[in-house]
């Protein structure tokens, strides 16, 4: 057993001791029959002997008897006990005047971690009373030493509970989100409430964009940090603690904090928790629910960072055919005109993350089938033939195919499918009503309507931004989903939002 933690534990056993019941209870079923001695408790004697007079003193606590702290043979009893210190069975000490003191050794596994002492003990008293007195004390010491091996086996469990814990925490974090700053937030806030810390930082490694720069650190989350004294969001390479173990990969422990790395095949992050909720010391258990804990982490951070790589190449294949599309209608407006409103409206009714994404990727793509359609149809000023509104009709239909053969976009395919029904299901092509048709295709069946009316088409003139919100809650409840068209007006009207949208659009040549 390593020294410090042994004496540790022993001091730990004394103090159970020292505070159980049955320790005073001892004291008044003995103690007429000694003779009414002075009772004492002493730890191990590694000071001098006014530390054994401290012990003294403090035994009034157990039994209030003032004889204890006017004792007058602490000097020689402390040079009797330092001779014999080793022994583990009871014995007597001879003390000035006569007075005798019977000793009994708190033996712990071999060890003597104390005494319990009788000073004044009546003559004659017989052997097979102080036999039952140091069985009796034998055994409260026992239980005493069972108590403490179960909290030390308490603490050695918990921890491994913890971190099997935290794993399934960590689990159903990673499935509930991809996008990375929110995963990592997540996490912050996860291992700052396992580890009962104020303060969790959370640091990415951001490897160099030139060959002569230096990585950085750039800080993803801090939890528990007051805005004065938040560390600068991005760490330059230095004396930092969190670049050590960026650089070295280790873990480094203090008393007041933990910094570890986050390794993959190298070292992606590091994390540092600090300030103990109880403010006590940070332990090596502590640490090893942390490097559950970042294993876990690495994982999760890997497949966002991995998932946020094919987000940007999916969004860079759809601008490219929103550009090739573009050009086919010089006369509307950019792809991305009227993306900013529509994830402001969708944020505004709180859609969720897959929603969201997929209803981007809709807003560029929304006139995909386009492709199909003639451009004389697509120009033309006049009111269209039946033959050519029937060809109309049609294009949701085959914009869907088309984007359905992308296995990344097949959340977008219903919002494409049904942007031309109308909420009171007179629209196509299945004439889906209310609730059933998709919250996206809602959403964007009003974005394309107001796309039309405030920037024109062939067959008619363009209209003012005042004039389009009116002719849109006009049909409200009808052609469009009323949720859709509050929330869409309540963003619209938002200081400053029309003169977004006046700069987003292309000015007529």
């Amino acid at each position: 057993m390593n020294p410090e933690t042994s004496a540790l534990d022993d001091r730990d056993i004394f103090n159970k001791l020292a505070r159980h019941e049955g320790l005073r209870k001892l004291r008044a079923s003995f103690d007429f029959l000694l003779g009414q001695p002075v009772w004492w408790l002493s730890f191990k004697l590694n000071g001098n002997s006014n530390t054994l007079k401290k012990y003294m003193e403090a035994s009034y606590e157990i039994w209030p008897d003032p004889r204890v702290q006017d004792f007058r043979f602490t000097r020689p009893l402390y040079h009797a006990l330092k001779k014999r210190s080793r022994e583990t069975h009871p014995f007597v000490c001879a003390a000035p005047k006569g007075v005798p003191h019977y000793c009994v050794p708190l033996a712990v596994e071999q060890r003597v971690i104390g005494h319990l002492g009788l000073t004044g003990l009546r003559k004659g008293v017989r052997h097979e009373t102080l036999a039952l007195l140091s069985e009796s004390l034998s055994l409260l010491l026992e239980n005493c030493l069972k108590t403490e091996e179960l909290n030390r086996l308490s603490a050695t469990i918990r921890p491994r509970a913890v971190a099997l814990s935290t794993v399934h925490t960590v689990h159903r974090i990673i499935n509930s989100t991809l996008n990375l700053d929110e995963l990592i937030s997540r996490l912050a806030h996860l291992t700052a409430q396992v580890l009962r810390a104020n303060r969790c930082a959370i640091y990415i490694v951001q490897a160099a964009s030139k060959a002569k720069q230096k990585k950085r650190l750039i800080c993803k989350a801090l939890v528990g940090y007051p805005k004065h004294d938040m560390p600068a969001a991005r760490a330059s390479v230095g004396n930092r603690v969190e670049w050590h173990v960026a650089k070295t990969a280790e873990i480094i422990r203090r008393k007041k904090f933990i910094c570890i790395p986050m390794i993959d095949e190298d070292v992606i992050g590091v994390m540092v928790i600090s300030s103990k909720k109880d403010k006590k010391e940070f332990t090596y258990f502590d640490q090893e629910i942390l490097t559950t804990l970042a294993e876990e982490a690495v994982i999760a951070i890997k497949n966002a960072q991995l998932y946020e790589e094919q987000k940007k190449v999916t969004l860079s294949t759809i601008q490219s055919l929103a550009l090739i599309l573009g050009t086919r209608v010089p006369t509307l407006s950019s792809p991305e005109a009227f993306l900013g409103l529509t994830l402001h409206v969708a944020d505004e009714l709180k859609l969720g993350e897959e929603e969201t994404q997929a209803l981007h990727y809709a807003t560029l793509l929304k006139d995909t089938a386009k492709i199909g359609i003639p451009e004389e149809i697509l120009r033309k000023p006049a009111k269209l033939t039946g033959e050519e509104y029937q060809l109309l009709r049609e294009h949701p239909i085959k914009g869907a195919k088309i984007v359905q053969s992308f296995e990344t976009l097949k959340p977008v395919v219903p919002i494409i499918l049904y942007v031309r029904e109308k909420y009171d299901g007179t629209g196509y092509p299945e004439g889906l009503k209310g609730e059933k048709i998709p919250m996206g295709a809602r959403i964007l069946s009003v974005i394309n309507a107001f796309e039309a009316i405030i920037m024109g088409r062939p067959y008619r003139d363009r209209a003012s931004i005042n004039e389009a919100l009116d002719e849109i809650t006009r049909n409200s409840g009808t052609q469009f989903d009323p949720k859709v068209v509050d929330a869409f007006i309540r963003v619209v009207k938002r200081e400053g939002f029309d003169k977004f949208l006046k700069k987003a659009l292309i000015k007529p040549k």
